[in-house]
């Protein structure tokens, strides 16, 4: 009966440690963001809040993808138990929200990109 325990307790360890993973960036989508925020803003300054977020995001994915090889090295050491997410997840997830607002805003007003 102890082996049967033992199993029990260690599939249990290793279902917790599975929901403590980071999630991958592939699957942080973008808050929901209300346009309201940037349709003051003309077309340049829509444009370089655009340059501005996606140069944010690539940072954060970055951040999220290392908090993602560090918590597997930890899974490896801790019997399955990883870091789950960080602050990096929930700004990355703004950041995107933000950047799809914008973009929607860009385009709603005509705006176009002008490349001298």
């Amino acid at each position: 009966m102890l082996k049967i325990e033992r199993f029990i307790f260690f599939t249990f360890i290793f279902i917790i440690g599975c929901y403590n993973n980071p999630t991958p960036t592939s699957e942080i989508i973008g808050a929901d963001i209300s346009d309201l925020r940037y349709l003051k803003y003309d077309c340049q300054a829509l444009y370089d809040e655009i340059i501005f977020l996606e140069n944010r995001e690539r940072d954060l994915v970055i951040a999220q993808d290392e908090r993602i090889k560090l918590s597997d090295g930890q899974q490896f050491w801790s019997s399955g138990i990883g870091n789950g997410d960080g602050i990096e997840a929930s700004e990355l997830n703004n950041v995107r929200g933000e950047k799809n607002a914008v973009k929607r805003v860009f385009k709603n007003k005509g705006c176009t990109i002008n490349t001298n």
